[in-house]
């Protein structure tokens, strides 16, 4: 997935339970906020991940050990992955 820079275009399917399941009890507006925030904080973040030992890592349930760095590319293609299923339901709903 590192070296593809993103998702594959497969369906994935996360177990059951709320961590993985929508709330949709935000409004818009709060997701707008929420998105504002998150690319402030990715902005600040840029160029600091390069300072961190590459060697000390965090496991992720998924894809098992990552570094900073990993971690920081991790969001970008998790965003990329939703674009594009943003854009699929466009499509199949005619937008």
């Amino acid at each position: 997935m590192y070296q593809l820079g993103g998702f594959p275009p497969i369906k994935i399917k996360l177990p059951d339970g709320p961590e993985n399941s929508p709330s949709n009890s935000e409004s818009k507006e709060d997701l707008m906020r929420g998105l504002d925030k998150v690319l402030l904080e990715m902005k600040e973040w840029e160029w600091k991940v390069d300072t961190i030992n590459p060697n000390y890592k965090v496991k992720h349930d998924g894809f098992g050990w990552l570094n900073a760095r990993e971690w920081f590319a991790l969001v970008g293609m998790h965003f990329r992955h939703h674009l594009r299923q943003k854009s699929e339901l466009e499509q199949k709903l005619g937008f």
